[in-house]
């Protein structure tokens, strides 16, 4: 039997809170909207005294926003309110064609989508303060690196069309800047080190993460971070389709049949590091680099392929954390 009567779907923005309260007794839905600060919380508070509702029988749910989320949460946390933090696409996705789209809306949305989807909840619970910190560390070197590649664009483009002039001019000009990013990028990466070393298991599942061919510094952190250290996902299969590597068939009785395609809605970045895992464990390991060269000799799409060594490498990774050991290889 579901334990909740009252739910609140949440539209987060970065200075307000829209709030739709739905009660499943009266089937009614009351809007609220409240600053996302300290000053919007003690209303919240004020509100929930003039609701007169059991606190244990309501359920908060809200997409995930990032750090804009962080003072309702916190708020929630402190009061002891179940939180349910969805992805969007998921909430959309149960909602029929719909058009038009501004916060109370939405908050009311997610407010029906709490109260009939219960099946696939999943309570929220804060990241360790220890992942959390290497979280944002992970997101400040993904942006260094970013501001890195722009700043070697125009490098790029004048050397494709022969202008060495522009290019020995530009090098030198952003010279000072690059070093002083591959600096912050070492010590970021240091920095992050240093946070895992200090954590005796979360040293022992990042040597186990990284002892598979083809995952490296990067990638194992990746992967740590948005597994909570496989704390909510440990399962090859579902890790799989949140990394957008697990193919699915695409046919339909006798009139579709296309081809086995992975779905487009994935953890880009997540797909990106396995990509490059792949890569390299095509080239080190013996056991993948046989697969690899057989598949793609009888005739496969290579991308096809590595997307399967990409599964293989996913499998070996799951299979090491769930067992705590180190990952053997093959010899060659």
């Amino acid at each position: 039997m579901n334990q909740y009567k009252h739910f609140f779907g949440v539209d987060v923005s970065k200075n307000t809170i829209d709030i739709s309260y739905y009660c499943s007794d009266k089937e009614q839905i009351i809007h609220r909207q409240f600053a996302n600060q300290s000053d919007g919380m003690n209303e919240m508070t004020q509100w929930f005294v003039d609701l007169s509702i059991e606190i244990r029988e309501a359920l908060f749910c809200m997409e995930e926003t990032g750090l804009y989320c962080f003072t309702l949460t916190n708020y929630l946390l402190k009061n002891g309110i179940d939180t349910w933090v969805e992805h969007a696409l998921n909430i959309k996705r149960s909602i029929a064609l719909s058009r038009g789209k501004n916060d109370k809306v939405d908050s009311k949305r997610i407010a029906q989508y709490a109260a009939t989807h219960t099946d696939r909840l999943r309570l929220w619970k804060p990241m360790n303060a220890t992942l959390e910190k290497i979280k944002h560390l992970a997101a400040l070197r993904d942006r260094i690196v970013e501001t890195q590649k722009r700043l070697l664009v125009p490098i790029k483009e004048f050397e494709a069309v022969g202008n060495t002039e522009m290019v020995k001019l530009i090098r030198n000009s952003i010279k000072t800047t690059i070093a002083a990013l591959d600096k912050d990028l070492k010590n970021i990466e240091s920095k992050i080190i240093d946070i895992v070393n200090s954590d005796d298991h979360l040293l022992q599942l990042y040597k186990v993460v990284v002892s598979v061919v083809g995952i490296g510094f990067v990638t194992g952190i990746n992967l740590i971070v948005h597994t909570q250290a496989f704390t909510i996902m440990n399962d090859s299969r579902k890790l799989a389709c949140y990394c957008g590597v697990a193919p699915f068939e695409y046919s339909s009785g006798s009139s579709i049949r296309g081809k086995t395609k992975v779905h487009p809605m994935a953890n880009k970045k997540l797909k990106c590091n396995l990509h490059m895992a792949a890569l390299s464990a095509v080239r080190t390991d013996a056991d993948l680099k046989k697969y690899y060269e057989r598949k793609v000799e009888e005739g496969k799409n290579k991308m096809s392929v590595l997307n399967a060594v990409r599964n293989k490498i996913l499998n070996r990774v799951v299979a090491c954390v769930n067992k705590n050991k180190e990952y053997v290889k093959v010899p060659a």
